[in-house]
């Protein structure tokens, strides 16, 4: 029976009153900042978060959780603890506190929060790297999976797995294949061996009896079982185990954006971002930039064009209408140069101002402020048949900018190769989601519009 380590002991400790120490510090801070004197309902307060902290296990952070999660998964926590005390506020307090106050007590204790988690990650991950919290792992199978294992192993030190090489079961490597440390045929050891580790991993391709001998052997040595899965021809790195009542099964291609609470952040950056845009810029772009584009030419101010959103919907794209009216509008490629743009129209064109109505689009849910650029309905499938994955990029709405553009995949597209590289960058965005993406990707959008407004996002559709 294995007892509990020195870490396990004592690291749940020391994590809480570091937390106690920060809970205090941000309360202290917010009271000096607001002249506010301490009351009550702080000692509550204090008091109610370690309840709902340890009872959640936030000392328990994980191995080799990155900081873009950790963030994600810490404002999570902030945010349903803030909801909950809001709520007991209204029903058993009805303590009224003035905005400013909330505002500096809300932004002290989220960041303090978070900067105290980042760094009990970081001092963890050296720790482990050092020798620390280690798990020592028994790796069976000789084959891509035990292989590829034991190489992330040994490629990140600071998760604290640990492995000295790979059992095989029956039958020893050919002695030209070996490339890695082999510990012997597990099938010839004594059972004493199981007790020298803390995790077993195997690989799926073992045959089913094998795999059930050494499930056995690690339930009786208390060891945690884990199954490699042959999923290594799937593009998507987030798997799930789930079950209909007693059937489980496997969800292989998951996306951030598939869960309700990042559907939610996101649709309510698309909003508030929207509105800011249009109060501040179509409120008055739509009758000055609408009455010049009438004096240039006849037709109407905005140029609509069907195109395709989330999951093959279509909508009505907005645009403010830069070329003459034209039979050829929707069927013939659109460069800067085009004879059918106006004057104005032009200059809308090569600074991107032609998109701002897009802002409506967002509005009404069809599109969002980040994601894939919407092409044409006849672009799509021009190279749907000729790019792998090409659809992948219709999973979720589209965008008025993306990933793809504030890295530089812009221009017209005259070659499938400068598709597809748009489209592994869409793809990309979509696996590696996060509020703070979005943010970024806005940010560099903006920064390329101020250094040079006439140099901006190309457009990669077939008709303007």
């Amino acid at each position: 029976m294995k007892t509990r380590s020195r870490f396990q002991s004592y690291f749940p400790l020391l994590y809480y009153i570091g937390e106690f120490a920060v809970i205090f510090m941000s309360t202290e801070l917010m009271l000096f900042l607001t002249y506010t004197p301490w009351s009550i309902f702080n000692t509550i307060f204090i008091i109610f978060w370690f309840i709902f902290s340890i009872s959640s296990n936030s000392h328990v952070l994980g191995r080799g959780i990155k900081n873009g999660k950790l963030v994600l998964s810490t404002f999570k926590t902030l945010f349903f603890f803030s909801g909950s005390v809001a709520i007991l506020n209204m029903l058993f307090f009805n303590l009224q506190f003035q905005f400013i106050t909330i505002t500096i007590a809300i932004a002290i204790f989220y960041f303090l929060n978070l900067f105290y988690k980042l760094f009990v990650n970081f001092i963890l991950g050296r720790y482990r790297a050092y020798g620390g919290n280690i798990m020592k792992c028994m790796i069976i199978g000789m084959n891509s999976h035990g292989l590829d294992l034991y190489n992330e192993i040994l490629k990140y030190p600071e998760f604290g797995y640990r492995a000295s090489g790979i059992f095989g079961f029956k039958k020893h490597p050919s002695k030209k294949n070996i490339d890695f440390p082999y510990l012997g045929k597990l099938k010839d050891m004594s059972n004493d061996i199981y007790k020298d580790f803390d995790v077993m991993f195997f690989s799926e391709k073992l045959p089913f009896k094998i795999q059930s001998f050494l499930l056995a052997r690690a339930d009786e040595y208390n060891l945690k079982a884990n199954v490699i899965p042959e999923l290594v021809d799937h593009d998507v790195n987030n798997f799930f185990i789930k079950k209909i009542e007693s059937v489980p099964y496997i969800n292989i291609n998951k996306l951030p954006l598939d869960g309700l609470f990042n559907q939610v952040l996101k649709r309510s950056f698309d909003i508030v971002f929207s509105v800011l845009s249009i109060v501040l810029f179509l409120s008055w772009m739509i009758p000055i930039f609408g009455l010049i584009i009438k004096l240039s030419s006849k037709g109407p101010i905005f140029f609509t064009q069907k195109r395709e959103g989330y999951k093959g919907s279509y909508f009505n794209c907005l645009k403010f209408r830069t070329m003459v009216l034209n039979p050829d509008a929707d069927s013939v490629w659109a460069d800067d140069d085009d004879p059918r743009l106006t004057t104005f129209g032009k200059l809308l064109r090569i600074s991107s101002l032609d998109e701002m109505p897009q802002f409506i689009n967002v509005l009404l849910g069809d599109m969002s402020v980040v994601g894939p650029r919407p092409h044409a309905v006849q672009l799509n499938k021009e190279f749907e048949d000729k790019i792998l994955s090409y659809n992948k990029r219709h999973r979720f709405k589209p965008g008025i900018t993306g990933l793809a553009q504030s890295k530089g995949y812009n221009g017209l597209v005259t070659k499938t190769s400068q598709m597809r590289d748009r489209v592994k960058m869409d793809i990309f965005y979509f696996k590696n989601w996060s509020i703070f993406l979005d943010l970024k990707i806005t940010f560099l959008t903006a920064l390329i519009l101020l250094r040079n407004p006439f140099s901006i996002i190309r457009k990669s559709d077939k008709s303007r």
